[in-house]
């Protein structure tokens, strides 16, 4: 996920109730989009002494990190119905990596675009929001490995408008401001009119949620987003409501921002996943929320990218 501009469309009151369905639902099995679920359990988690010694003094002293997160792009970070916790399997899975470094987590909502300049002017201590890892991005920070994901396209059951994310030219396109994939379609239109062809016409929004449901009421034709988010909205939405176009692609790792100075908390948080990895907290976290496919083996600071 990922600067925005404010679209001007107008949203009805329905697609705004549905937003919220999308962004305040918890995950799990739900018959109606919207009834009330259990949120998954958190996993208990002691300090580890050795990993907590790694943490810089001043953040150790101060015990608690505030962490920047725009939280509304469930399953992975989201508003609870009480409009201030935040949840989500990014939150459960950092959470319990600053239990074992005895540390605290502040979490601080704001705009997506607005996290890597918080985190580099001091603002927050960490960003956490589904951030796919990049090399332009980790020029500015440090980025945490700890999940992975792919790109997935969805459409309206059955597909009306037959799109193909391999040849959307002419086809109308949801997608949330500054991501990933917004890059992603922003390069496919080009290469429409590159070869002759009409452009996709793009609508941007600040939330995956109010990009899904103009797929939903029709005003667009598809949208894509992290395979999570994708998922997530097919379950909240219903039965016959949406589906899945094409096959998942370019799955990449997400990260844990910290300043690009801040090296030895980056290196702590690093070493709490790996713990979490082989006492097996990590994949307990994955599987509570049915993620365990974007699991990895290992947690790294600044991983090599592909291409």
């Amino acid at each position: 996920m990922d600067l925005h501009k404010p679209l001007s469309t107008p949203f009805s009151v329905g697609a705004l109730a549905l937003a919220g369905v999308l962004a305040l639902s918890a995950c799990g099995g739900s018959d109606e989009p919207g009834e009330d679920t259990a949120t998954p359990e958190k996993p208990a988690v002691e300090v580890d002494e050795e990993l907590a010694a790694l943490v810089p003094a001043d953040i150790a002293e101060a015990g608690t990190v505030a962490i920047g997160v725009e939280a509304s792009y469930p399953p992975g970070e989201y508003l609870d119905p009480d409009g201030e916790t935040v949840l989500g399997f990014n939150v459960d899975l950092l959470e319990a990596a600053l239990g074992k470094l005895d540390l605290e987590a502040d979490w601080q909502p704001t705009t997506f675009d607005s996290i890597i300049i918080g985190v580099d002017t001091g603002t927050y201590d960490l960003g956490s929001s589904s951030f796919t890892i990049t090399e332009e991005r980790m020029e500015q920070v440090n980025m945490i490995s700890y999940f992975s994901s792919g790109t997935q396209w969805f459409a309206q059951d059955g597909n009306p408008q037959s799109v193909d994310p391999d040849n959307a030219c002419g086809m109308r396109v949801a997608v949330q401001s500054d991501t990933t994939h917004d890059e992603d379609i922003e390069a496919r239109s080009q290469a429409c009119v590159d070869a002759g062809e009409d452009p996709i016409t793009i609508q941007k929004f600040e939330s995956q949620p109010l990009a899904t449901e103009t797929v939903v009421s029709g005003v667009n034709d598809a949208s894509l987003a992290d395979m999570p988010t994708s998922a997530y909205a097919l379950e909240q939405t219903g039965e016959g409501v949406l589906e899945f176009i094409g096959e998942q692609y370019d799955a990449a790792p997400y990260g844990i921002l910290t300043h690009k100075e801040g090296t030895e908390l980056a290196d702590a948080i690093a070493a709490a996943f790996n713990a979490m990895i082989e006492d097996g907290t990590y994949e307990q976290v994955l599987g509570e929320w049915g993620v365990e496919a974007g699991g990895l083996e290992s947690a790294e600071v600044n991983p090599a990218t592909e291409g």
